[in-house]
C-alpha cells in the first residue's frame, strides 16, 4: 500500500469518528471518499487504522435483542444505592477487577478509598437529579490512567440490560464503563481530572463535532488565539499531546452516552397507523424471512418491494386501502432487513429465490408486483424467477444498478454519497451501525430538507406532510434494528450488478417517475429496462417522493384486472 493510499485511509476513519460524534455530518464523508485508491476490501497493512475503525464498529453497534451478552463493547453494573451489585455482565467484571472487588449480591469495594467516595457523592446526586453523571475513578498504576464512567438511572438501561433486579430500598442505577479492553486503549494518556473550565468544555464540544479551530473561533465569537490557549489547557488537564487523541477521546465517550440516550428513549419505533404484525417463516437453507400481509386475505396477490432502508412497513393507512380494493399485499424484508436474517451470498437472484420461495409458501398466483426505488433489481429478479405466475411489474421511481448520468446529480450529496461508498464497500457496515444508533426523526427531517434542493415538487410534499419524517424513521428503524448487513449488502450488489440486464423479463412492465426526481433519473432507469416497459408515466411536480404521494393511485392501478 502507498503512502498515500494509507493516508486517505486513515482520513476515512478519521472521519468516521467525528460521524459517530455528529451523525449530520455525514457529507464529510462524500470529500474524503473522493480520493484515490478506491477498494472493495480495506488493504491488509493498514494496522492500527483499522483497528479503530473496529473499535467504533464495537461501540456503536446494538446487540439483537438487547440480550447483554451481545454488548461486550459496554460494562455495566446495576447497583442499589447502598452499592449492593444486583446484576452486571462479564466486560463489567473485567473492569471492575482493575478497580476493586465485586460479586452479584454483595457490595462493591474500591480499592482506592476516594472512589468509593465519588461513587457515593454521584448516587446521592442522582437520586435528586434523576439524571446521568460522568464519574472518574483512580487507578493505582499512573500510566494506566483514570477509568471514566457514566452513572444512570438503570431504567434507563433496559435495552442494553435486559430485564431489571427489583431493587427493595426503592432504587437501582446502572454504571457503565467501555469495555476493559477499550478502556485501557482510550483514556490510558488520561492522569487527571478533566477539570475544564466551561469555556474549555465548549472548545472541546466544537472540537469533537468536527470544527477546526477557526471556525470554533467564529461561533464562539473569539479569537483563535484565546482557542489555542485554551486548547493547550485542555492537554495539560487531560494529559494529552495532539487534537485529534482529544477528539477520539470525546468521540469515543460519547458513543457510549449515545447508547444510554437511546436506551432512555421510548425504544424503537411504533408501527405506524395500525400496521399489521410482522411474520415469518423458515426458509429451506435455514434462514428466517419476516414478512407483512395487509388488506384482504381472499384479495388479489400482490408482492411489494420495499426501498434500500425499508423494512415490510408500507405508508400509513396501506391496510385499509388495501381492504377496501381487493388486494392482499406481501411486503417482505430481504436478508439482513429488519427481522430477516442475512444471506452470506446476497445477491439480486438470491433475493428472488427467497421471494419465490416465499410465494409459494403463502401459495400466491396471479401476482401482481411492485417496487419502490432500490427494491427494483430485486423486484426484476423477482418477476423473472416468477415467470407466468407474476401478473405485472410496477416500478416505482425504480433505481437501477447504475451510476447516475444526470447533470443536477452529480451536485446532490446522496447521489454523490451512494455512488462514492459503493467505490469502497468496507466503510458499509461501520457507517450504517453509526446511523443505527443515532436515527432520530429530526435527524431524518433535517436529510430530507437538504437532499429535496432539487425538487420543488419534494419540498412542497414534504412541507405539507411533515409526518412523512416519522414513518421514515420509524421503517429505516425497523430495517436496521437487528443488523445492518441488508442494507449493506444489497449496497455492495448494486455495486457488483452494474452489467445486470432485464433481458429476460417477460411480466408486463409498468413505469411511474417523478419528473423532477434527480435521486434516481429516469433516464438510467430505462437504459436498465431497455424496451421492455409497455406503460411509462412520468407525474408532473414531484421528484423522489413520487410513490408516497401517489400511494393509494399505484394500489388502484395494482388492483386492476389489467
Amino acid at each position: 500500500m502507498t503512502e498515500d493510499a494509507g493516508a486517505n485511509i486513515a482520513l476515512v476513519i478519521e472521519t468516521l469518528y467525528q460521524i459517530a460524534a455528529d451523525p449530520e455530518g455525514w457529507e464529510q464523508l462524500i470529500d474524503v471518499l473522493a480520493l484515490p485508491a478506491p477498494s472493495d476490501e480495506a488493504p491488509a497493512d493498514t494496522g492500527p487504522d483499522l483497528q479503530r475503525m473496529a473499535d467504533i464498529a464495537r461501540l456503536v453497534s446494538q446487540g439483537a435483542g438487547g440480550r447483554p451478552d451481545l454488548r461486550p463493547d459496554v460494562a455495566w453494573t446495576v447497583l442499589t444505592p447502598g452499592l449492593k451489585v444486583l446484576s452486571c455482565n462479564a466486560a463489567a467484571e473485567a473492569v471492575i477487577a482493575g478497580l476493586g472487588r465485586m460479586q452479584v449480591g454483595g457490595e462493591l469495594k474500591f480499592d482506592n478509598p476516594a472512589n468509593d467516595e465519588v461513587l457515593r457523592q454521584a448516587l446521592d446526586q442522582a437520586a435528586l437529579r434523576g439524571s446521568q453523571t460522568i464519574l472518574k475513578f483512580e487507578r493505582e498504576g499512573e500510566e494506566e490512567g483514570p477509568s471514566f464512567a457514566y452513572l444512570v438511572p438503570a431504567v434507563n438501561m433496559l435495552n442494553t440490560v435486559g430485564k431489571l433486579v427489583s431493587a427493595p430500598d426503592g432504587g437501582a442505577y446502572a454504571l457503565v464503563f467501555p469495555a476493559a479492553e477499550t478502556t485501557s486503549r482510550l483514556w490510558n494518556t488520561l492522569r487527571e481530572s478533566f477539570g475544564l473550565t466551561a469555556a474549555e468544555a465548549r472548545l472541546a464540544r466544537k472540537l469533537r463535532d468536527g470544527r477546526s479551530l477557526q471556525e470554533a473561533a467564529e461561533e464562539l465569537q473569539v479569537s483563535v488565539n484565546t482557542l489555542r490557549n485554551q486548547l493547550r489547557g485542555i492537554f495539560e488537564k487531560m494529559g494529552l499531546k495532539r487534537q485529534s487523541d482529544l477528539v477520539r477521546a470525546l468521540t469515543e465517550l460519547s458513543s457510549v452516552a449515545g447508547v444510554i440516550e437511546m436506551d432512555a428513549g421510548p425504544g424503537p419505533p411504533a408501527p405506524v397507523d395500525g400496521a399489521p404484525p410482522i411474520q415469518t417463516i423458515q426458509l429451506s437453507d435455514g434462514r428466517r424471512l419476516a414478512f407483512r400481509e395487509y388488506g384482504d386475505a381472499a384479495g388479489r396477490h400482490m408482492l411489494a418491494f420495499h426501498e434500500g432502508m425499508g423494512s415490510s412497513l408500507l405508508p400509513p393507512g396501506t391496510d385499509a386501502l388495501a381492504r377496501r380494493l381487493g388486494l392482499r399485499i406481501v411486503c417482505a424484508e430481504r436478508p439482513g432487513f429488519g427481522m430477516s436474517d442475512p444471506n452470506p451470498d446476497y445477491s439480486f437472484d438470491a433475493v428472488a429465490d427467497d421471494m419465490v420461495e416465499l410465494c409459494d409458501h403463502l401459495r400466491l398466483e396471479d401476482i401482481r408486483i411492485a417496487a419502490i426505488l432500490s427494491g427494483t433489481p430485486s423486484a426484476v429478479q423477482t418477476a423473472i424467477r416468477l415467470n407466468g405466475r407474476a401478473n405485472r411489474l410496477l416500478i416505482c421511481s425504480g433505481r437501477p444498478p447504475r451510476p447516475s448520468t444526470h447533470a443536477d446529480g452529480a451536485r446532490n450529496p446522496l447521489i454523490l454519497f451512494r455512488e462514492r461508498i459503493q467505490s469502497s464497500p468496507w466503510v458499509i457496515d461501520t457507517f450504517y451501525s453509526i446511523i443505527r444508533l443515532q436515527l432520530t426523526v429530526p435527524l431524518v427531517e433535517r436529510v430530507i430538507r437538504r437532499t429535496a434542493v432539487f425538487s420543488d415538487g419534494d419540498r412542497a410534499y414534504f412541507e405539507d406532510h411533515p409526518e412523512l419524517a416519522e414513518y421514515i424513521a420509524a421503517y429505516v428503524g425497523e430495517c436496521l434494528a437487528h443488523t445492518v448487513r441488508g442494507p449493506a449488502d444489497e449496497l455492495k450488489a448494486f455495486r457488483r450488478a452494474r452489467n445486470l440486464t432485464a433481458a429476460e423479463l417477460r411480466t408486463p412492465l409498468i413505469i411511474w417517475h417523478g419528473e423532477e426526481d434527480v435521486l434516481a433519473p429516469l433516464s438510467d432507469l430505462m437504459n436498465y429496462l431497455g424496451d421492455k416497459a409497455q406503460e411509462v408515466w412520468t407525474a408532473p411536480s414531484i421528484g423522489h417522493f413520487m410513490a408516497l404521494k401517489h400511494w393509494e393511485r399505484v394500489l388502484q392501478r395494482m388492483a386492476k384486472d389489467s
